[in-house]
């Protein structure tokens, strides 16, 4: 089954999404139109990794971006929007990421994330999985590693669940 790409006024419409919801938010501040609809969940950008993003965008001025689980582009099109002009964004539902992405020059790969192997490297490396891959994802860090250029930021799921991947990563050297 495949999800449903939706118009983010459809949802507000519908009350699936209040307007003054964070995801809505985002969405219209960074200019977003067509969300991912999966079995009456919808899929947008979390305001916490945004906000980091952000940062990390403003701080470091990469020159590269590579948004995995890009869902609908919204990472992306804030890192376009924050001047990164080489950006590649990867999903294996890619449709929604192409219509909010369309005409910017942002490269849409439809692929499954956690297979892609690009042929270089990128300054800033984002990774959102859905929850239930980001163990999968912990297990592939050495690839994710060698196509960072300068960091990464990968979503660990939510925080009370979260503690035992960080400690994790802290082995491996991978936060400070």
């Amino acid at each position: 089954m495949s999800p449903k790409i939706v118009r983010v006024s459809w949802l507000i419409g519908r009350r699936m999404l209040s307007e003054v919801s964070p995801v809505a938010l985002l969405c219209k501040e960074v200019g977003v139109r067509w969300l991912l609809l999966w079995d009456g969940y919808v899929y947008g950008p979390s305001p916490g990794f945004t906000e980091t993003l952000d940062l990390l965008i403003e701080m470091l001025k990469p020159r590269s971006f590579l948004d995995l689980f890009c869902g609908s582009g919204a990472f992306s099109k804030l890192a376009y929007r924050r001047g990164v002009r080489r950006i590649t964004c990867v999903d294996r539902f890619a449709e929604a990421a192409r219509r909010n992405l369309r005409g910017l020059g942002v490269e849409v790969v439809e692929a499954d994330a956690l297979s892609y192997r690009p042929g270089d490297r990128f300054d800033l490396v984002a990774a959102d999985p859905p929850e239930e891959l980001i163990d999968e994802v912990l297990g592939r860090l050495h690839l994710i590693r060698r196509i960072t250029g300068r960091a990464a930021v990968l979503w660990l799921g939510p925080y009370h669940r979260s503690g035992k991947r960080v400690r994790s990563l802290q082995v491996e050297g991978w936060s400070g």
